[in-house]
């Protein structure tokens, strides 16, 4: 993202942001027309939070190793993009923001939310031995 190019989320556009997860997927159709400001509020989202997590990888490479600064990026944050992808039906980036949640998060059993969008993620690809 350009230093210049800021992205700007309203508090409207948050709570609508923060309704999205992983139980609308086949009823919210991000691919048609009558969601297009939805759709575009989406994308918005992801690429406000993915320049965020890449400033931050940045500011960790920048600092010297003895004044590194510990960064906390909330482990739902990359469910949250996990939910978004999958929305988009970009399948590939939800499992990989999915599997970072899972990675971070020791608790993460514990959220349905994930769960199912992780679940859906599985089903795309046909990976669901038993």
């Amino acid at each position: 993202m350009d230093e210049k190019e800021e992205l700007h989320l309203t508090s409207q556009e948050l709570q609508v942001l923060s309704e999205l997860d992983s139980r609308q997927f086949g009823f919210l159709k991000l691919r048609g027309s009558e969601h297009g400001r939805t759709r575009a509020l989406v994308l918005k989202a992801v690429k406000y939070l993915e320049g965020m997590l890449v400033q931050v990888k940045e500011e960790e490479r920048a600092c010297s190793p003895g004044a590194r600064r510990d960064i906390c990026i909330d482990p739902k944050t990359y469910c949250k993009l996990g939910h978004f992808h999958l929305l988009l039906e970009d399948y590939a980036k939800a499992m990989s923001a999915y599997q970072k949640f899972y990675a971070l998060e020791q608790d993460n059993w514990k959220d349905p939310l994930f769960l199912y969008g992780l679940g859906l993620c599985y089903y795309h690809y046909n990976a669901f031995d038993w």
